[in-house]
């Protein structure tokens, strides 16, 4: 009986040392396929990453800001409340002489009203029946020579005034008083005042009549005229071009009188101006241009977005997506000793498929160091396929 026990017992020893055998070389196993696994993802995801090297590019500095651009404008005032019934489109060039509306007194309100005041062109020139208030700087005789104090004080409260000279006559009535309207009724080289009252004035260089466009006469800028206010301007987009600029803040004056200025406006291409006066101002810097070639968009309205050249300095470029966010913080993963490294970054511009970045201190980056193009997967201290 002792002896059937034994046996029973070793039997029982060997089936647990079998299975203890079993669950040893099932986890062995399943630990060298986990491994296997874990050095395989970690092959596939190293060369899926991708290396690429840090380049050298030259980097345009630029900055943007509002701009202004006067030129010699003629206006046309009211000294009498009155409707305006224009003759020809908005924006349209017209020769001298050419009769561009008509101002209704009293009357039926039409084009053909006897009592109607004819509106001829004083110059050939760009159409606008929406004068801003700045015309007043323009009929200015010496307006050139205006400082950009100047400029900046009449500016300002013309983004809020109405669309009529009205609103900033005040502001530079000592500029413009003995020298813009004159007496009432008088005609200047800039200006002229009407009163109500009968037609005048007759067709001149051979301009067309209101009779023969009347069919086609454009209604949208029918309107009442109030009194003692600009009816119409017309720019003469021939004369010369100055540009008034607001600059962000900088540490010091981005250009000096003389020098030469590269624009770019969206759309319009680029243009080269020569610098009149470069100033401080509440929040930046003024700068005051003659404009001498290229973008004739400025010539055909106001007020632009423009984009000043400052000039060229190299710069480290990556390729675009290799930058990314981790943890709250922006940067690349560089490859050091076929180990992924992270290092934050700044990102100064992107162009043309590339990233302009910078290292923050003390990191620094430099061309040639090799970064991760493919970062996503990616994290520090991560080993490379070379």
């Amino acid at each position: 009986m002792g002896e059937q026990l034994t046996l029973r017992d070793m039997q029982r020893s060997k089936s647990r040392s079998e299975r203890l055998i079993r669950v040893t070389l099932w986890t062995v196993g399943m630990l060298f396929l986990a491994g296997s696994l874990y050095s395989l993802t970690l092959y596939v995801l190293s060369n899926i990453a991708g290396l690429a090297t840090v380049v050298n590019v030259s980097w345009e500095q630029t900055v943007s800001g509002n701009a202004w651009s006067f030129q010699r404008e003629y206006v046309t005032y009211t000294d009498t409340k009155c409707i305006l019934l224009p003759i020809v489109d908005e924006g349209e060039r017209v020769s001298k002489g050419l009769e561009i509306a008509r101002l209704n007194f009293m009357g039926e309100i039409k084009l053909n009203e006897p009592s109607n005041r004819r509106l001829y062109s004083q110059v050939a020139g760009i159409v606008s029946y929406e004068p801003d208030g700045l015309e007043l700087i323009s009929e200015l005789k010496d307006y050139q020579a205006l400082t950009i104090m100047d400029l900046d004080k009449i500016i300002g409260p013309a983004e809020t005034a109405q669309k009529s000279s009205q609103g900033l006559a005040g502001l530079i009535q000592d500029k413009v008083q003995a020298e813009s309207r004159g007496a009432s009724g008088d005609t200047t080289a800039s200006g002229s005042i009407l009163g109500d009252g009968g037609g005048g004035g007759t067709s001149a260089g051979g301009g067309q009549t209101g009779e023969q466009r009347e069919a086609a006469a454009p209604m949208t800028y029918t309107r009442e005229i109030p009194s003692n206010a600009s009816v119409v301007k017309v720019t003469d987009n021939l004369s010369d071009c100055y540009i008034y600029i607001r600059l962000p803040e900088q540490e010091e004056a981005p250009f000096a009188p003389g020098d030469r200025v590269s624009m770019r406006l969206e759309g319009s291409g680029e243009g080269r101006g020569s610098t009149l006066q470069c100033e401080e101002i509440a929040g930046g810097w003024g700068l005051l241009l003659k404009l001498e070639t290229g973008l004739e968009a400025l010539r055909h309205s106001r007020k632009h977005q423009l984009t000043i050249m400052l000039g060229t300095e190299d710069r480290c470029a990556v390729p675009s997506g290799t930058v990314v966010m981790k943890g709250g913080e922006i940067g690349v993963y560089t490859a050091e000793k076929n180990r992924a490294r992270w290092m934050p970054v700044v990102v100064v511009e992107e162009r043309d498929g590339l990233q302009i970045i910078e290292g923050i201190e003390p990191n620094e980056i430099l061309p040639g160091d090799l970064i991760v193009t493919r970062p996503w997967l990616i994290w520090d201290g991560m080993k490379l396929q070379g």
